[in-house]
């Protein structure tokens, strides 16, 4: 909101385009961030139903699959809370 206000004022003529350009990363990182959490709440979902012995044993291939994209899903988000781009 700050920014669309300082964007719309006269006397940002000078800074309209970097205005212009941290509105638009915001959007992205808003955006980016809205897909983690729904990935999220779904790979919770997931995780409970493939950690469970049961399931297992009556989808060792699925299960497996979904381990090794575990790890990787894991491996990821660690490598993405280390990045410094964005604070």
């Amino acid at each position: 909101m700050s920014l669309q206000a300082v964007g719309a004022s006269k006397y940002a003529r000078s800074v309209k385009a970097k205005v212009a350009q941290w509105e638009k990363d915001l959007i992205m990182i808003s955006d980016v961030i809205d897909c983690w959490m729904l990935a999220q709440r779904e790979w919770i979902y997931l995780e409970s139903i493939f950690s469970g012995d049961d399931i297992k044993q009556q989808l060792p291939e699925q299960a497996k699959k979904f381990m090794r994209f575990d790890a990787n899903y894991i491996t990821l988000m660690h490598t993405v809370d280390k990045g410094r781009n964005v604070r």
